[in-house]
């Protein structure tokens, strides 16, 4: 029964993401993930900081390791017996 209300709970702090851009630094490798449409983001800045410093831009995306992560935590969620 406990789990249902922390079900219900964890549902009420979540805000639906309707995309997701994932910039890569050159400099560190460090990911920056931009949630929204890119036209949203756009619109709002042309630049992004890494915390290395260097300056992303939406020409700096990363597509690669992004579909390798997503891969990895879909085989996480399959395996049973892993909490």
């Amino acid at each position: 029964m406990r789990q249902s209300s922390e079900s219900s709970s964890d549902s009420e702090h979540s805000v639906p993401c309707s995309g997701r851009i994932n910039l890569e630094c050159k400099r560190c490798r460090e990911l920056l993930i931009l949630l929204g449409l890119e036209d949203d983001w756009r619109s709002e800045r042309s630049t992004f900081e890494c915390e290395c410093g260097e300056k992303l831009t939406l020409a700096d995306r990363s597509y690669g390791e992004t579909l390798a992560i997503g891969e990895l935590l879909r085989r996480l969620r399959v395996q049973p017996g892993i909490d």
